[in-house]
This record gives C-alpha cells, sequence and structure tokens, in this order.
C-alpha cells in the first residue's frame, strides 16, 4: 500500500472536517453520525480516526476553524477602513453579520457549549474575540476616541457585550435589535462624540 503525502493527509483531513461542518450544520451534533461524516467525506472510517480521537473532537476542530473564519473576517472588515473608530464599528458589523449565518448558530451557539463545556467553548471563543477587542479599544484610545482608558476590563465587557449581541442576533426574533442599532450602541458606550 502506497503511504500518503502530508499533502494528502491533509486533504483527507479538511474534507472530513467540511463534511462534518455541513452535517453539524444541517443536523446537529447529536444526529450526526461518524458514519455520515465518513460517507459525505468519502473516506474511510480509519481515515476519521486517524486524525480525529472522537467525534466530541472533530466538533472541537471543526468549531476552531468556524471561529478562525469569523476572526479572519472581523479583521479583513476592520483594516479595510482607515480611522479606529470606523475599522472598529466595521469589524463589529462584521462580526454580527457573520454571526447570523446557520453554520455558526448551530455550532457556535446551539451545539458547542453543551458539546465542548462552558470553560472549553468560552477559551476558543474569547481566545480570538478578546484579543481582536482589545487592539480595536487601544487603537481608538490612541487616537483619542474612547470614552476611558482602554484596560482589560474594558476589553471583557465589550467582549461580552458583543458576545450577547451576537447570541441575541443569531437567535432572531421579531423583537430583536437591529445589527446597526447594536453597534451604534457599543460606539455610543465607548466613543466619545466630542473628541
Amino acid at each position: 500500500m502506497a503511504r500518503r503525502t502530508a499533502d494528502e493527509a491533509e486533504r483527507t483531513r479538511q474534507d472530513i472536517v467540511g463534511a462534518a461542518r455541513a452535517l453539524f450544520t444541517a443536523h446537529g451534533f447529536a444526529a450526526t453520525s461518524t458514519t455520515a461524516v465518513v460517507e459525505a467525506a468519502g473516506v474511510t472510517r480509519g481515515a476519521l480516526y486517524h486524525h480525529f480521537a472522537d467525534k466530541a473532537a472533530l466538533f472541537r476542530e471543526v468549531f476552531a476553524q468556524l471561529l478562525d473564519e469569523l476572526d479572519r473576517t472581523v479583521r479583513e472588515a476592520a483594516l479595510a477602513e482607515a480611522g479606529a473608530v470606523d475599522a472598529f464599528a466595521a469589524g463589529c458589523q462584521a462580526l454580527l453579520d457573520y454571526v447570523v449565518r446557520p453554520d455558526y448558530h448551530r455550532i457556535a451557539v446551539v451545539d458547542a457549549p453543551s458539546v465542548l463545556g462552558a470553560e472549553t467553548w468560552h477559551a476558543i471563543d474569547a481566545g480570538l474575540g478578546l484579543a481582536s477587542v482589545e487592539l480595536g479599544l487601544k487603537a481608538i484610545d490612541q487616537e483619542g476616541r474612547l470614552r476611558v482608558a482602554a484596560t482589560p476590563a474594558l476589553a471583557v465587557a465589550v467582549y461580552g457585550a458583543l458576545t450577547e449581541a451576537g447570541i441575541v442576533l443569531s437567535r432572531g426574533g421579531p423583537d430583536a435589535p437591529s445589527r446597526d442599532d447594536l453597534v451604534d450602541a457599543v460606539l455610543g458606550l465607548l466613543v466619545d462624540p466630542a473628541s
């Protein structure tokens, strides 16, 4: 039997992750079997377990990749703007646009807290999101536009507000505030209009 190259192994791994992401989105973690994943990915059960210890480990990778994609989306939106406030607003808008996607809602909002446990879910999510918020607040502060000093406590509070805003938008409903109303509320708390 021929040995697989590292590139082939990585393609197989990504095929498994892609198939799992589609199935987790459509059916949820509990209703997605590993048999369905290997069939959708076109791989053997051995390939699945070569790359992932179990279905929960596969889910964790799907979740981590989803958050990496979200982080890239937010950073790209922010970097497209010239000023710090506009960059922060664009990042917030990109975040809130992303979290209403069906894949994010099902995987990150519905399943991740129970599959991974609240502590692991939060550690992965905050590992990216909190750092982005801190960078944005420091940039606004450096321009002299932040109402208060950019501290770790402020970053945690803003990150928490944006996380909750994302959950509310992701769940939807007739009484949910709009993305723009939520971004305006966050900026209204942070940005000094006199500067």
